[in-house]
């Protein structure tokens, strides 16, 4: 698969994502609203033929918005759940995931295909512009958003006047097509700025400063995996294992040498939150 991530036609139409248990009759995706059954010859599970790069899903359940904010690789096809106790779309269990991933392989030819809206022709034909790709000066400003607001938190700026700037500088990214090259390139940093003070023993901070790169690109695997080590070299594994869980469900979209570094976070994790909890 990463060997096909730098193919433009993939990163243009080669993603899918299933969102289970949704209500697809008060749903948008990317700012187009409406009612997504009618789109689908059977019951509907997801978008297939979905660009790689941010995407912004908001369901409506009695009246209150529940978003799933996503970054999806060239060639993915990523799972959530809608959870209507939680209000918010959460991980599958790993066998039902396993099952609805097999599932939606293929996209628009797969076994799924009757099931899931064709995202390039509801969502882009729609708007009446095709889509295109990341433009380097819309990239270099959202990386220097993340840049200024990283050197505020330091200063110790509320972070959540800092998570409101950074988060809308990723909204930005919606309807631009991000190649595997360019969204590890803010990945790299956005980490290298973490890091920095990681290595100072400043956890926290970088943790603090992780997230705000995860508000532009969330739930960017790398990401998560380096916000879990940096709570759980900060003593905090059992608030660090759900981050590695979930990065542990997308390593296979990252080359293999990443992709083995973040199974190996999540099994020292998994040990580290199984001996605080014995501890309790």
């Amino acid at each position: 698969m990463y060997r096909e991530q730098d193919d433009l036609s993939i990163a243009r139409t080669g993603g899918v994502l299933v969102l289970r248990d949704n209500t697809w009759s008060d749903c948008a995706i990317d700012g187009m609203r409406g009612d997504f059954r009618r789109l689908t010859a059977q019951g509907t599970r997801g978008f297939c033929n979905v660009s790689s790069g941010r995407h912004h899903i908001v369901t409506n359940h009695e009246d209150e918005p529940i978003v799933l904010d996503l970054v999806l690789y060239p060639g993915e096809t990523l799972v959530r759940r809608l959870d209507v106790d939680e209000r918010e779309f959460v991980l599958d269990d790993l066998e039902t995931e396993k099952k609805y991933l097999a599932l939606a392989a293929g996209g628009s030819r797969g076994a799924m295909a009757s099931a899931l809206v064709d995202y390039e022709r509801a969502i882009i034909s729609a708007r009446g512009r095709a889509l295109e790709l990341l433009p380097y000066e819309l990239a270099k400003r959202i990386g220097t958003v993340f840049v200024t607001a990283a050197e505020q938190a330091v200063l110790g700026v509320d972070q959540g006047v800092l998570m409101e700037q950074t988060y809308k500088a990723g909204l930005e990214l919606i309807g631009h097509v991000m190649t595997f090259p360019q969204i590890q390139q803010l990945v790299g940093l956005f980490a290298m700025f973490a890091s920095k003070h990681a290595t100072e023993g400043h956890y926290e901070l970088a943790a603090r400063i992780t997230l705000l790169g995860l508000s532009i690109l969330p739930g960017e695997p790398w990401l998560l995996d380096l916000l879990a080590n940096l709570y759980s070299d900060g003593g905090a594994p059992v608030t660090a294992l759900p981050f590695s869980e979930e990065a542990l469900r997308r390593a296979h979209v990252l080359p293999e040498k990443l992709a083995k570094e973040i199974r190996a976070t999540y099994a020292e994790i998994s040990v580290a939150a199984q001996e605080v909890d014995g501890r309790a």
